[in-house]
Order: structure tokens, then sequence, then C-alpha cells
């Protein structure tokens, strides 16, 4: 397995799992994004696949979550399922939080639905402690909550 830095080709290899508007949408907002360098992107490959991602912001409009100076924001993390229980996640988040400390950033936040309650377990153990807000979704259809997360991190 090897991480690195996504580029914009790599999306073609990323639409498992994701339901076709949605990739097409979420898509090109990020493709925006990092041609703007408002973010970018890690991948895991396999030799053949790319089999996971996680998505960092630097700003954005909502600066609870990014606001471009001290704090980012990680979204799109996902593993593929044939390779999940791995510790795969784990690996590509720790590289994930290298890469914001490499840009001098020392707070970190991220999103998990208030319906997945495993997985705001899992954020609190990787040492996202500090409750920020919940926020409405507004991208998906049934609007779901989301709680924001945060972990201050050492430089």
């Amino acid at each position: 397995m090897n991480t690195r830095k996504g580029i914009i080709a790599d999306f073609k290899k990323l639409e498992w799992g994701w339901e076709e508007e949605w990739v097409k949408k979420i898509q090109s907002k990020y493709k925006k994004g990092i041609k703007e360098g408002s973010q970018e992107f890690l991948v895991l490959e396999t030799d053949e696949n790319i089999v996971g991602e996680i998505h960092i912001f630097w700003k954005k409009q909502d600066t609870d979550e990014a606001d471009g100076k001290k704090r980012a924001y990680l979204c799109a993390f996902r593993i593929h399922p044939d390779f999940q229980g791995q510790g795969l996640g784990r690996a590509l988040f720790q590289r994930a939080e290298k890469r914001v400390q490499e840009k001098s950033f020392t707070e970190i936040t991220i999103g998990a639905y208030k319906h997945e309650p495993e997985l705001q377990d899992l954020y609190k153990r990787w040492g996202f402690t500090e409750f920020v807000k919940e926020n409405i979704e507004e991208s998906t259809e049934g609007k779901p909550i989301y709680i924001l997360l945060l972990k201050k991190i050492v430089i």
C-alpha cells in the first residue's frame, strides 16, 4: 500500500461507492477547490487500484470547519469495503494529520453524522475530543445532522 497526494485524474478511480449524481456534483466542486489551492486530497493505493481517500480543506466559507490559518477540515474519508478492518483508514488519517502539521496548522475538524455514533466514537479515540457544533448537511436530500469535532495538534 502506498499513500500519496491525489491528482484530479484520480477522481475517475474513486467512483466506487458513491451515487452517480452525487459524484458529478461533488467532484466538480472538489476539482475547483484543488485548482484554487483551498484543498487537496490523499489517496491510498494498491498496485492496481485506489482503495481509500481523504480530503483536506485548508479554507472554507464555514470557518468553523477550516479557516485558512490554523484550522483544516477533513472529509470524504473512506476506505473501499474490501479493504476495511485492516488499519488502513487509521494509516491514511495519520498521513493526513501529518500533512496538516507540515502546513503548520494546529487544529483539525472532522464531521460525523449524528446517526453514526460508532464513527463519532472512532474519531474521539483518534483525538477529536472537542465538540464544535451540529450542522445540517444541505448537500444531501434528507438533510441529516452532522456533528463537527475538533482535534488540536502539536507541531
